[in-house]
């Protein structure tokens, strides 16, 4: 733990306000106005030549003229002035500065030159450089509201226990006005602005041993420093402090420069959320989710020792079914109330209904009735989680509606079933005396039942880089395959490499430009033949495919055939042959694939094969390279694949091979020259039968 910098970020003895206007209505002097409203106790230090006092407090020409070393410094000047603003900080030793200004990374060539300079600049003299474009450092604890943002002019602030971490300085304000009604409450709020030398990983890495934070919000329109962000996830799940991303944008990127299905599949957004998954961050859909989950993540956990399934006891039965339905529809398993609990419930002449709602909406009104409900419930060990809905007796009874729960909860011996609260109406005074009960509570049915379904679901964190290492004779093929120059790897020496990388393929013979078939007499007769050219990277749509040729004369007509129409759909194609391969047959078919998706780095893409993925979007997406468990894990998320589960009776497929095809292709990916890989299709053999590659594509790094 760098204490220090800790201390230096969020609570600093001295802050420098650099370029602070004397106008307290102009922008500038907001952080200043804000610290002094709530009652920050370290030192002020205005920075304007032109000003001798600035709201009270002694101003300076330069930063250098200061008395006592500063810690932190926030720069409001103009962007021109930045990068001698920063030389000033660093020759004063200033630890951390924070940068408002904008025309930077975003304005252009001249933008990214400048940014380059400023990040250089903080780097040289061990600078903590927050922005630019950075709308400042907020700690509610200690009234360093050192910050642009409006929002910080009201009258209070909530302190609560969630560090947010926002590319987009103005939605800070937007979660703390709506944190405030919903009674989510922050520890630390920072804008990170461009992320130019830190970013989200980096600040979230240095606030990780804060004690005031026990969660984290970040709201990412990118991600700049994967490795880093990834880091600092898999420590904060280590360290027991749940970290929740809403995440915005999409890069077409990748898609542009793919030539292969998988490219077009994989798009940024599936590969941002396996790879946030991945490293222990929970994205969530929604902002009111992004509001409640960090806290109520921190504050609930499932009890590993109960069962993963949630009950829900209502006094409204019609919103009873709501809160199972939305919880169902996000995979979370229903229990209803067990015969043990009914039995004890019956002798004291509580009557449920039947089914997996705990209705009680006649009785739900009385406190005794209430209490004992849930007192039995959280007591029984067959039970998961309970979830109290409750109808409009929150709204207009709140101490008959919240307070058996809260009695129930506090009088229940340790190990007792966790418990959440969904009040269905607008019932702001419930939500506060829940939550100062030590309940979580959630105001809307949507957020709750997705937060839950995180709250259910254990973290899976992948096992960092994990699969076999590449065979020194598979770089070989690569280094030869780079001398030539080629991008786009024919399906031949694509084929090379994959089948040293341990990949199967049929038996196959390659024919060169204009020979004949004699050849291809040693295969097995059904066969298949496709043109070779590094400009048909998806011969079907090319017509350069034959399939299903039963003899001699029938290939060699294929084959003068697939030619010609190469020739026709892609005049003046390098034509490098023929190649000829036993058809193979099997129970189904997968699409496996790898590329480097421009934000998350490598990623592995399963789904159906053929272009059933691309029509269905059934596909799994995992950072790579993937060991078996991973790709066995990733096969049975995939839907289209049940049959070859045994689904009602159908002949199984062998899936436990394509496992160890799809991560020995994945570790394609730790030679970085490799840009992307497919195979599609691969054919599925029955149970015990194993799999073959039938067609697959390389694509090097420019």
């Amino acid at each position: 733990m760098n204490t220090d910098l800790l201390k230096a970020l969020v609570d600093p003895t001295s802050v420098a306000l650099v370029g602070i206007s004397g106008d307290e209505t102009k922008l500038s002097a907001r952080p200043m106005r804000f610290m002094i409203a709530n009652g920050f106790k370290g030192k002020i230090y205005p920075v304007n030549p032109g000003r001798a006092e600035i709201l009270g407090h002694k101003a300076y020409p330069t930063i250098a003229l200061i008395p006592e070393p500063v810690e932190h410094a926030y720069l409001l000047v103009p962007t021109d002035a930045v990068e001698a603003a920063l030389r000033d900080c660093a020759e004063a030793g200033v630890k951390v500065v924070s940068v408002l200004a904008d025309g930077f990374a975003e304005a252009g060539e001249a933008g990214l030159e400048r940014q380059a300079r400023i990040t250089a600049i903080a780097k040289e003299a061990g600078i903590f450089l927050i922005g630019p474009n950075s709308m400042g450092v907020v700690n509610t604890h200690n009234g360093f509201v050192c910050t642009t943002n409006a929002a910080f002019g009201a009258s209070s602030i909530q302190k609560g226990g969630t560090a947010v971490l926002s590319q987009s300085g103005s939605i800070i304000g937007t979660l703390l006005s709506r944190g405030a009604q919903r009674g989510a409450a922050f520890s630390r709020l920072i804008s990170l602005g461009n992320e130019a030398a830190s970013g989200a990983g980096a600040l979230g890495l240095a606030l990780l041993d804060d004690p005031a934070v026990t969660s984290f919000a970040l709201f990412l329109e990118t991600i700049r420093d994967a490795d880093e962000l990834a880091e600092f996830g898999r420590r904060a799940a280590q360290a027991g402090k749940p970290v929740v991303a809403y995440t915005l944008g999409r890069s077409d990127e990748g898609k542009a420069l793919a030539v292969s299905h998988t490219g077009a599949l994989v798009g940024s957004q599936a590969a941002v959320t396996s790879f946030l998954t991945a490293n222990g961050i929970r994205r969530v859909d929604l902002l009111d989710s992004f509001l409640d989950a960090p806290a109520a993540l921190a504050r609930t956990k499932a009890d590993p020792n109960r069962p993963r399934k949630v009950t829900v006891v209502s006094t409204t039965g019609g919103g009873g079914a709501m809160v199972i339905d939305q919880l169902s529809l996000r995979g979370v398993e229903i229990a209803g109330c067990s015969a043990e609990s009914r039995k004890v419930l019956s002798a004291q002449k509580i009557a449920l209904g039947s089914g997996k709602l705990v209705d009680v909406t006649l009785a739900g009104a009385r406190y005794d009735t209430m209490k004992a409900v849930v007192s039995t419930l959280i007591r029984d060990p067959e039970m998961g989680l309970l979830v109290v809905a409750t109808g409009s007796s929150a709204q207009f009874n709140p101490e008959l509606a919240v307070k058996p729960v809260i009695d129930a909860i506090a009088e229940a011996p340790e190990g007792s079933a966790p418990v959440v609260a969904i009040p269905l109406p607008h019932a702001p005074d419930s939500l506060r005396m829940m939550r100062e009960g030590g309940v979580t509570a959630f105001a809307s049915v949507e957020a709750g039942a997705e937060v839950l379904s995180m709250i259910m679901e254990p973290l899976r964190i992948a096992e960092g880089l994990e699969g076999q290492d590449l065979p020194a004779e598979v770089t070989a093929l690569i280094d030869a395959a780079v001398s030539t120059g080629q991008q786009v790897l024919d399906e031949s020496t694509s084929g090379a490499i994959l089948r040293t990388l341990g990949v199967p393929f049929p038996q196959q013979v390659q024919l060169a430009p204009g020979e004949g078939v004699e050849k291809a007499e040693r295969l097995r007769y059904p066969l298949v033949a496709k043109v070779v050219s590094p400009d048909l990277p998806h011969k079907s749509e090319a017509g350069a495919v034959a399939l299903n040729i039963k003899s001699q004369e029938e290939l060699a007509a294929a084959v003068e055939k697939i030619r010609a129409s190469a020739q026709s759909y892609h005049p003046g194609y390098r034509d490098e042959g023929v190649l000829v391969q036993e058809m193979r047959r099997g129970v189904g078919e997968a699409l496996v694939g790898i590329t480097r998706d421009p934000l998350v780095g490598p990623v592995l893409t399963l789904g159906m094969g053929g272009v059933l993925a691309e029509v269905y979007g059934d596909v799994t997406v995992h950072p790579a390279p993937v060991g078996l468990p991973t790709a066995r894990e990733m096969i049975g998320s995939i839907r289209g694949f049940a049959p070859l589960r045994g689904y009602r009776g159908a002949q199984k497929g062998d899936l436990e091979d394509l496992a160890r095809l799809a991560s020995t292709l994945s570790c394609l990916m730790r030679d970085p020259r490799v840009a992307e890989a497919e195979i599609n299709p691969v054919i599925i053999g029955g149970e015990g039968e194993g799999v073959v590659a039938v067609d697959a594509l390389i694509r090097l790094q420019q």
